[in-house]
């Protein structure tokens, strides 16, 4: 009777020793994979942007920061209305972002290319695809299939059919998993897309910058001995601490104007707990407007709603109305 017992304690033994190897096995193989994505992000970031971000000189009817926050808070309405997850939206802003600072475009065509660029965006971060009247239809907008195939043509030519952008997101999702705390990604939504509104942010950091000064804040939240993994992913991407201080400063002081609560170990937990796709819990984007809104026509809406002038950091997204191509 003791014979098989020791043989089966020695089993157990064995597997869990295997076990716990694979799963190491399984971490390092996996740190080694964002390391390769991170340093290839960093190398694209460096060929595809230069910064500070400008707008082609601004002319009567050309669209200006103002108008760009607004229309990047429309995204993010958008983009939850779909469904989206936040790659597809920061895929989207970063797509419409590089077509506004390549050339100029009109305010009347404005809406029409955040149409655009958010079905790009859809088609290469999403796994599923829809017809471009089902895209339109769940949207409620009247623009056409023919002219929304149009101007997506005409976005892809604009970035040389290049439209996989390094974005914010993906800099986060590759820093988080190098150090081990992918979770940490889902309780940052409604943070990131407030800083995806602000043009002061988004014209004058980089989105490795960005990025680092948000997963800063976020191991911060956790331990209090956040510098020195801080430092070492710094200068694992080569960016200056100085840099880096400036952006953690101005997010804050960004999140505590929108009042949203800086990130915390209650708040992380909790929201990694719950469901990133639980919309209920988002707060609304300054001047957000319900479904119901969004179907008044715009004339009807000015008469019933008090006039008020956005500010360039508090953007009001635009009525999901359409804008002809």
């Amino acid at each position: 009777m003791g014979r098989p017992k020791k043989r089966l304690t020695s089993g157990c033994a064995a597997a869990a020793a295997g076990g716990k190897k694979l799963m190491q096995d399984e971490v390092q193989s996996s740190q080694l994979q964002s390391s390769i994505l991170l340093q290839s992000l960093l190398l694209r970031e460096k060929r595809v942007y230069g910064f500070p971000l400008t707008l082609p000189a601004a002319t009567d009817g050309m669209i200006g920061w103002r108008e760009r926050n607004r229309e990047a808070a429309w995204l993010c309405t958008a983009a939850r209305r779909l469904g989206l997850g936040l790659d597809s939206t920061t895929m989207a802003v970063a797509i419409f972002d590089k077509v506004l600072t390549g050339t100029k475009v009109p305010n009347k065509y404005v809406n029409c290319v955040a149409v655009a660029s958010l079905s790009i965006a859809k088609k290469l971060c999403e796994d599923h695809e829809e017809d471009a009247p089902v895209f339109l239809g769940r949207l409620r907008l009247e623009y056409s299939s023919q002219e929304l195939k149009r101007m997506e043509l005409l976005i892809l030519q604009t970035l040389s059919w290049d439209a996989s952008l390094p974005n914010t997101y993906r800099f986060i999702e590759c820093l988080l998993q190098k150090i081990g705390a992918p979770f940490l990604l889902s309780s940052i939504k409604c943070h990131l897309e407030t800083i995806l509104c602000d043009s002061n942010l988004i014209a004058n950091f980089r989105p490795s910058v960005l990025a680092l000064s948000i997963v800063s804040l976020l191991i911060e939240a956790t331990n209090r001995h956040w510098h020195h993994p801080v430092n070492a992913l710094a200068r694992m991407c080569k960016l200056p601490m100085c840099e880096i201080t400036r952006c953690r400063t101005r997010i804050a002081s960004l999140w505590s104007r929108h009042v949203l609560p800086m990130p915390s170990t209650f708040h992380l937990l909790a929201s990694s707990s719950s469901s990133s796709n639980n919309q209920s819990t988002y707060p609304q984007i300054d001047g957000e407007e319900s479904d119901e809104e969004m179907d008044f026509p715009k004339s009807r809406r000015q008469a019933v709603m008090s006039p008020s002038t956005p500010s360039p950091t508090s953007p009001s997204p635009r009525a999901l109305q359409p804008t002809p191509c």
